[in-house]
């Protein structure tokens, strides 16, 4: 890789300070100022001391028992806000390195709290059953804890005593650090290259680099590929360090609780429980695997559509396959209506706060400006903003991520609008059902209103985007991880040699020899998520996919009462088990047929996409 001026890429991006406001999220409902985020850090670090005097005393009334919990939960939720700010402004600010210490402190804070807290759950499971029902008689407020203290009640095996719970929760903070590195490397260290075409000399950073892959020019989509790929590899050896020390961390928790593997751990806990059977991620693999010749057919048609060659720099693992055809323009306010539009088979219930949220309250941040991370979330917490962030490019992409990323957005305003604070929130395995349906009600319309072959491609070109990413790539990464979690489990290593080399493996699987392939800068893929820093999250998203478009079908079929199931599916929360949330809505995912109907609907896809190229 050749020296560069890394001033060329960021100067020509505009700083945060420079972006209109409307391309920003409103955070003045957090904290008016940096001042008044400093005064409730300070706060919410003494309030700490508040749950000391409980401790010991749980059993004595279900008074002193409900005003422990309700005093954690306060806390808790005042603690998450001061972390939630500072998250915020570092992922639209990587470089700054005030908001990196804001958010260092947060995370200290929320680690003394939950040394503080560490005692209630070992001292709830201490308290036998008939005392606890008598507990809940007693006081009325206690009944809606009720689901929790039975998910309490499956994980007692793997929780230690007081003494254990505080030495784990006061070590949280140092072992959680290694995603937070490989964030600081990724988002503020790493430079790129520029791709110079046409007289120009055009950025890449993490939020360009999208819409340079689907530039129009082949050499363009190269550069930039290669440019993102080498910016990647310069600190492999770092990053691979970094994930190795999140992997480890996680299976130090794993056999400090005594489970039988990390893959174990975290298929049974959730926010409060997922209760989710190995069989579920076992399904998932197996019929990915069965499905390969599909993705291989994919790849042929695309292949052949290019001329014969079918180059690595036209399916980024991280971004959409360069597209057959030029997405038409839209603009962010042309798709908030158009999203709009295509989610009224909800009902007003869902679709007006949504267009608030949009285009009223500024829930999204969406403007380019030197400094902001990569990818898109959605974040909040009860009583806030469901904040998105995201980087728009006037394309059907953007429409798609933001269609999803407000699907998890209202998916929370539900949950977190009606639920109690010990439910308001909702288990990553569902998280990714209400993503995706918005993603699947959207196209549906678009395809529906489609009034060419261009056009109708452009649109599929959006949906084999999803799909590729979360039936292809996630799948992939979810045996990639699999792997890792098993190797060091067993006592090995992992080396940035070795993660390029197996994740390259697995993916000429996919490929079945279609694709031109890059080994180098493929394997260096494993960099672009970081979603390995979450312990077996990514397998979520293809099952995610898979009961989101049964649900969405499900709903454009029936209509009315399919769609009041999917409502009241959102507003379900924490209140119960995964499996039994999607029950609600009509879908059970213990069974392999919701996956299989994902790849359905993949195969049906291709076939059309054969017709028109």
């Amino acid at each position: 890789m050749g020296q560069f001026d890394a001033t060329i890429v960021y100067m020509t991006l505009p700083k945060r300070s420079e972006l209109p406001l409307e391309q920003t999220w409103n955070l003045e409902p957090l904290f008016a100022s940096e001042a008044d985020w400093q005064a409730a850090l300070e706060q919410a670090t003494a309030s700490t001391k508040e749950l000391q005097p409980f401790a010991g005393r749980l059993s004595e009334r279900g008074k002193t028992l409900l005003q422990a919990l309700q005093t954690q939960e306060r806390l808790s939720l005042q603690a998450s806000k001061v972390a939630l700010y500072a998250s915020l402004q570092l992922s639209t600010d990587g470089a700054n390195p005030q908001y990196s210490t804001m958010l260092s402190q947060a995370r200290g804070m929320l680690a003394q709290l939950g040394a503080a807290a560490a005692y209630l759950e070992p001292e709830i499971l201490a308290i036998p059953a008939e005392r606890l029902e008598a507990l809940v008689q007693e006081e009325s407020g206690l009944e809606i804890y009720q689901h929790y203290f039975e998910a309490l009640h499956l994980r007692k095996p793997h929780v230690r005593s007081t003494e254990v719970e505080v030495v784990l929760a006061q070590a949280s903070d140092a072992l959680g650090g290694h995603s937070a590195s490989a964030s600081a490397a990724t988002n503020a260290d790493m430079r790129f290259r520029p791709v110079e075409f046409g007289g120009q000399s055009l950025p890449v950073s993490h939020t360009s680099v999208g819409e340079l892959l689907v530039h129009p020019a082949a050499e363009v989509r190269k550069a930039a590929w290669e440019s993102y790929a080498d910016g990647h590899l310069a600190l492999q050896n770092t990053l691979a360090s970094t994930l190795q020390g999140s992997i480890k961390a996680y299976i130090l928790g794993t056999q400090a609780r005594g489970y039988a593997s990390s893959l174990e751990r975290s298929l049974a806990v959730g926010r409060i429980a997922n209760n989710i059977p190995r069989s579920v991620f076992d399904n998932l693999l197996s019929i990915f695997q069965a499905n390969l010749p599909t993705w291989h057919r994919f790849w042929r048609i695309r292949r052949k559509a290019k001329g014969g060659t079918l180059p690595n720099h036209d399916v980024p693992l991280y971004d959409a396959p360069a597209p057959l055809v030029q997405s038409p323009k839209i603009t962010f306010q042309e798709a908030a209506e158009t999203i709009c539009r295509g989610m009224e088979p909800l009902g007003r219930e869902y679709v007006e706060p949504m267009r608030r949220g949009l285009l009223q309250e500024r829930w999204v941040d969406w403007g380019q400006n030197a400094g902001k991370r990569a990818g898109a979330y959605s974040s909040g917490l009860k009583g806030t903003f469901p904040y998105i962030f995201m980087s728009w490019s006037d394309d059907l992409f953007s429409l798609s991520t933001l269609a999803h990323e407000l699907g998890h957005s209202m998916h929370s305003y539900f949950s977190k609008g009606l639920q109690p604070v010990v439910y308001a929130g909702y288990s990553l395995f569902i998280a990714e059902v209400a993503s995706n349906f918005n993603q699947a009600m959207v196209r549906a319309m678009l395809l529906r209103e489609a009034k060419t072959p261009e056009y109708k491609l452009a649109v599929l070109e959006e949906a084999f985007s999803n799909f590729h990413r979360y039936l292809f790539v996630m799948p992939t990464l979810a045996r990639f991880e699999k792997e890792l979690y098993e190797r060091i489990e067993a006592g090995g290593a992992i080396s940035a040699p070795f993660l390029k080399e197996r994740l390259s493996q697995l993916l000429s699987e996919g490929y079945g020899a279609e694709v031109a392939l890059d080994q180098e800068r493929l394997g260096s893929s494993w960099m672009n998520f970081s979603h390995l820093y979450q312990p077996f999250y990514v397998y979520q998203y293809a099952t995610g996919i898979a009961a989101a478009n049964a649900l969405a079908k499900d709903v454009l079929e029936q209509g009315q009462p399919a769609a009041q199931r999917y409502l009241e599916f959102l507003k379900a929360g924490d209140s119960v088990y995964p499996l039994e949330a999607l029950k609600i809505a009509g879908i059970d995912m213990t069974r392999p047929e919701p996956v299989e109907r994902g790849f359905a609907v993949l195969k049906e896809m291709v076939d059309e996409l054969e017709k028109l190229v």
